[in-house]
Formats: structure tokens, C-alpha cells, sequence
């Protein structure tokens, strides 16, 4: 085979594009309430081992992967949960403790309770007669 035979081949082998993770953006519900915030986090496919949580200066990141195990025998013609990487971060204000989250991931739904610090939790005064 010619150098000229080799460059044809080549040029004719369609090359495969390389598969880029797609980054995605999970959808959040946030409910706030007198003890503190509820963050509820929509991760089908996700599991405890690929999530990661952590809070950086009141900056509170989860980040993961979804792995979807699907049969090699199935060709989805459609799919609403793609497989890749995601990322959240959200400022938590000043009035939340940071260091007591609680996060529960059950059914493809992370929960995390961020409560509000004692100092900033509603207090009633009560009035004495005098």
C-alpha cells in the first residue's frame, strides 16, 4: 500500500466524536420555615457513593455523577434523565448553621435541612404582670 493509499483510507474512516460528559442542573424546590431551610434536590440515577457535599465559606455545593444502568439490550428512543455530572451551589446566609445539615438521599431525592442558628430562631418573650 502507497502513502497515497493510506492518507485515502483515512480520510474515509468517519472519525467518532469525542463524547463529552454533559454538565446538568438539577431541578431544587427550597422551603423556608421558622427552624431553618429544606432544600429538596430531584437526582434520579444518582447514588449516596457519587454524591459529594460539602460548604465552603457558606457556600453549600453538591456535586455528583448520574449513572444510568440500563439493559444493552434496550435502545431508548427517548430519555428524560440523561447520564453526566452535575453541580449546585447556594450562599447560605448568616442566620443558618452550617455545621448542623442533615442530608438524606431516598428515591432519587436528596433532602437537606439546613436549620437556623439558636441566636436567630424567633423567641416568645412572655410578659409578666408586675
Amino acid at each position: 500500500m502507497t502513502e497515497q493509499n493510506v492518507q485515502n483510507t483515512r480520510q474515509q474512516t468517519p472519525q467518532q466524536p469525542e463524547a463529552m460528559p454533559l454538565e446538568l442542573t438539577p431541578a431544587v424546590d427550597i422551603i423556608e420555615d421558622k427552624s431553618g431551610v429544606t432544600l429538596l434536590v430531584d437526582l434520579p440515577g444518582v447514588e449516596r457513593d457519587g454524591l459529594d457535599i460539602d460548604v465552603d465559606k457558606n457556600v453549600l455545593t453538591i456535586r455528583g455523577n448520574i449513572n444510568l444502568h440500563t439493559d444493552e439490550k434496550l435502545n431508548a428512543t427517548y430519555m428524560d434523565v440523561h447520564a453526566g455530572t452535575f453541580t449546585r451551589q447556594f450562599t447560605l446566609g448568616s442566620e443558618l448553621d452550617a455545621g448542623a445539615i442533615d442530608a438524606t438521599l431516598k428515591d432519587g431525592v436528596l433532602k437537606l435541612f439546613v436549620p437556623r442558628s439558636d441566636v436567630h430562631k424567633p423567641k416568645k418573650i412572655e410578659v409578666k404582670a408586675g
